[in-house]
């Protein structure tokens, strides 16, 4: 596989903006700020659990994307699944090449 076919990977995968950056600076300090510790155990949890279902979102995003770029592939490229044996043709290939 080419660098090409997984450019969208690299692509999602850009650092943050400077604006980006700016406002997780000032969440972070915002938190050091806090003096409530229940308060910060809420947000702490909070966090975890986002970071939990967004690691799910994204795992399930990249499979589904991976799964579309394989199908287009085989469109291009008409790639065709073979034919299912049945019955005792399929239980006979197991043991020797018909074809043969």
């Amino acid at each position: 596989m080419t660098d090409s076919e997984f450019s969208y990977i690299l692509e999602l995968a850009k650092p943050p903006t400077v604006e980006e950056e700016l406002e997780m600076e000032k969440a972070i300090r915002q938190a050091k700020s806090m003096t409530d510790v229940d308060e910060l155990q809420r947000c702490v949890e909070a966090i975890l659990r986002q970071n939990h279902q967004q690691g799910i979102f994204i795992s399930r995003c990249m499979d589904k994307i991976h799964w579309l770029y394989a199908k287009l592939a085989c469109v291009e490229n008409k790639v065709e699944q073979p034919k299912k044996k049945e019955g005792l043709t399929q239980f006979f290939s197991t043991f020797f090449d018909p074809k043969s």
